[in-house]
C-alpha cells in the first residue's frame, strides 16, 4: 500500500506544498483590511488622539440618550 502510485503523488504533492509554504514571508502574506487601515493610521495619528476620539464619542452619544429621555413625551 505504501508504495501505491496515487499514495506516493500525493505525498509528493503535500511536500511541494509544505516547501512553498515554507518559502513564503510574512510580508508576501495579505493581511485582513482592518489591520491595513489600523497600520495607515497609526502612521500619521498618535494614540492619545484615537482615544481622544473614542472617548468624545461616547461622551456625545450619552449626551444625546439622556436628552432624548429626558424630552421624550409618554405615549397617550
Amino acid at each position: 500500500m505504501q508504495n501505491d502510485p496515487s499514495t506516493l503523488a500525493a505525498l509528493a504533492e503535500k511536500e511541494q506544498a509544505d516547501e512553498r509554504s515554507a518559502k513564503a514571508s510574512p510580508e508576501e502574506q495579505k493581511l485582513p483590511r482592518r489591520y491595513r487601515m489600523y497600520d495607515k493610521i497609526k502612521d500619521n495619528v498618535s494614540l492619545r488622539t484615537i482615544d481622544g476620539v473614542i472617548i468624545g464619542t461616547s461622551v456625545l452619544i450619552v449626551i444625546a440618550l439622556i436628552y432624548g429621555i429626558l424630552t421624550g413625551t409618554p405615549p397617550q
